[in-house]
C-alpha cells in the first residue's frame, strides 16, 4: 500500500542494549543475604543496621563494638554468590576501622580467636579517606561465597570502640545447573554404548 505524500514510515525501535557483563553486572548483594542466619558479634546492634538498605543509608545509625575495638560479622547468603567489591561508611572520628579481614566459607564455630590466627582470603587496610569509596576484592578468591566473615581488629584512632554506619557488597549470584531439571532423551537408564 502506498503511503500518502509527506507520511514517513514508523521508525523501528532501537535494538535492546546487550546484557551487562563483567564489573557492570555486579549489583548490591543486599537481596541475597539470609537475615535470620547472619549475625554481628561484640555489638548490641543487629547486622541489618549496617547492611540493610534504608538503615545503612542513615549516618545516625551506627553499629559500635561493645567490649573492645573488635567486631566480627557472619554474612550468610541465600545461595552462592561471587563478590567483586564493597563500600564502607563509618564515623569520621577515631572509631573508623583500620582494616577488614575477609574470610570465605568458614565453619559455624568461627570466632574471634580464629579470625586472629587464620589467614584471610583478603586483608584490606583502611583510612578515614576510604569512606564511601568502592574497594575491589581479589575476585578469584570470592567466586563461590555462601558465608562471608568480616573481622575488624581495631580502629584508626586507637579508640576503645570501633564503629560502622554502612557496608555494601557488590557481586552476582552464581548460576548453577539443577541436574534434576534434565530429562532422559533416549535409551534406558544404565544403558551405555
Amino acid at each position: 500500500m502506498k503511503q500518502p505524500a509527506g507520511a514517513e514510515a514508523a521508525a523501528a525501535p532501537p535494538p535492546a542494549p546487550p546484557p551487562a557483563y563483567g564489573a557492570a553486572s555486579m549489583v548490591d548483594m543486599e537481596d541475597q543475604i539470609s537475615w535470620s542466619e547472619s549475625e554481628a558479634l561484640n555489638t548490641k546492634a543487629g547486622i541489618d543496621a549496617i547492611l540493610k538498605q534504608g538503615l545503612r543509608d542513615q549516618d545516625g545509625i551506627v553499629m559500635e563494638s561493645d567490649a573492645d575495638e573488635t567486631l566480627l560479622f557472619h554474612i550468610i547468603f541465600s545461595s552462592k554468590v561471587k563478590l567483586h567489591s564493597f563500600q564502607l561508611k563509618a564515623p569520621s572520628d577515631g572509631r573508623f576501622p583500620r582494616s577488614l579481614k575477609l574470610f570465605v566459607n568458614r565453619g559455624s564455630g568461627f570466632g574471634f580467636d580464629d579470625a586472629e590466627a587464620e589467614e584471610p582470603e583478603q586483608s584490606i587496610e583502611l583510612s578515614a579517606d576510604s569512606a564511601g569509596e568502592k574497594m575491589l576484592l581479589k575476585f578469584v578468591k570470592f567466586q563461590a561465597v555462601h558465608k562471608l566473615s568480616v573481622y575488624i581488629d581495631g580502629n584508626v584512632g586507637d579508640e576503645e570502640t570501633s564503629a560502622l554506619s554502612g557496608l555494601k557488597f557488590f557481586g552476582a549470584p552464581v548460576a548453577t545447573t539443577n541436574m534434576k531439571d534434565f530429562k532422559r532423551v533416549a535409551g534406558e537408564a544404565g544403558e551405555s554404548e
